[in-house]
């Protein structure tokens, strides 16, 4: 599909959407994937608009249908509201004709769909949404959790970080997925012998950060972790370079940074900033070859959500194939029984909690004069395997395999 015919089809179905239109009878000789995010709200450039067109290349590569019906794609809005999102996912399992919901940035969110997901039998596969309970309490047999875990890219950014710098400054957006990668940091740096100074939460979509950096400033750490998403981390790391927080002796860390970021901050503001992907658009000449495309047809680099819904939406169709149905219990069965490969992933497999096993990337940003192009952004500080990057199932994840 050419980058015109994304953006028509784009709009096409969250024009539908915006209206509450979707019904089952349209649904009756299609495959339905629901892709529930942030379309206008502040972590919209980041998740929502590019997985619209994400999925859609999904759907292409596989064909556009499987089991002889051709595949749909419906887009909605959550505007980061979990009572948005639940009324959204009823309509869509209950009436809509809706096979499977991905995307769900925000863990709010991501846990709200989930719970009616579970209760009505239905897949959902989570391209957005980081909670750790996610794969703990939350974990469902009908779920799986695409993008890494809170665990997984916070603690393994603390604890690469950690090896040199034992003071920490938290500041943390006041939410469940801002707090879940705060306190996936703390348990590692506590492990690690780190102490954390000072810890500061921060409404958000905020606009001063004045008062936190400030706060940070005066504990005396020596890092400073930025654990927020989207525009939040943005305008905080452009008024910690305003603050002189680096020229004070601290370095920063993102907890949830996308390489997609880099280019939206002057060179002071990011050069240096190490933080964690799933995504690493130069891992291989597939990655750089789905990278460029997806480039061509958004105008933009892929976000490592935009990423996964990629990969999510092509594993679940593949699956569906394999399953030759859409029943929710033969497709999981599938999906965790079929290796994940694509250009996005690599390699990488789903375990019985739900949870996709892929390598993790630490990055740290590149200044600007040490940039060759566009896709040369950061430096590649380590590769992650997954095992040591997930950790084993939690306890608290009753899911039989």
């Amino acid at each position: 599909m050419t980058k015109r015919g994304v953006f028509a089809a784009a709009a096409t179905v969250c024009g539908l959407l915006a209206v509450g239109s979707g019904s089952a009878e349209a649904a009756e000789d299609a495959v339905v994937i629901g892709l529930l995010d942030d379309l206008s709200g502040p972590t919209a450039d980041l998740s929502g608009k590019g997985k619209v067109v994400a999925a859609q290349m999904a759907i292409d590569d596989f064909g556009g249908s499987v089991l002889g019906k051709p595949v749909r794609l419906l887009a909605s809005d959550h505007q980061n509201k979990p009572e948005i999102a639940s009324t959204q996912a009823r309509e869509w399992y209950d009436r809509g004709g809706v096979d499977m919901i991905t995307g769900m940035s925000n863990s709010a969110v991501a846990l709200a769909v989930r719970a009616i997901a579970r209760e009505r039998g239905k897949v959902d596969v989570i391209a957005g949404g980081t909670a750790d309970s996610l794969v703990g309490a939350d974990c469902s047999p009908t779920g799986i959790l695409w993008t890494a875990t809170a665990h997984a890219i916070a603690g393994t950014t603390a604890s690469v970080v950690s090896e040199t710098e034992k003071s920490w400054f938290m500041l943390t957006v006041d939410y469940s997925g801002g707090k879940s990668l705060e306190a996936a940091a703390v348990e590692v740096l506590k492990a690690k012998g780190a102490t954390i100074a000072g810890v500061a939460r921060h409404p958000f979509n905020t606009a001063d950060f004045s008062s936190f950096l400030l706060q940070a400033q005066s504990s005396g750490a020596k890092v400073l972790a930025l654990s927020n998403t989207g525009a939040d981390t943005l305008t905080a790391l452009k008024q910690a370079n305003e603050f002189g927080i680096r020229e004070s002796g601290m370095k920063i860390v993102g907890l949830y940074f996308d390489t997609t970021q880099i280019k939206a901050l002057e060179d002071a503001a990011v050069k240096g900033l190490v933080y964690t992907s799933s995504f690493y658009w130069n891992r291989d000449a597939q990655a750089t070859a789905w990278a460029k495309r997806f480039m061509e047809q958004r105008g933009v680099l892929p976000s490592q959500s935009q990423a996964a819904t990629y990969s999510s939406v092509l594993h679940y169709l593949k699956a569906v194939k394999a399953a030759g149905t859409t029943g929710s219990a033969k497709v999981i069965a599938e999906m965790q029984k079929i290796p994940v490969e694509d250009p996005v992933t690599g390699k990488g497999w789903i375990r019985a909690d739900g949870r996709v096993m892929y390598d993790m990337y630490v990055m740290r940003a590149k200044a600007r004069d040490a940039m060759t192009g566009p896709l040369d952004v950061v430096d590649l500080v380590k590769t992650v395997p997954a095992e040591e990057a997930f950790g084993p199932i939690s306890p608290d994840c009753h899911v039989k395999s």
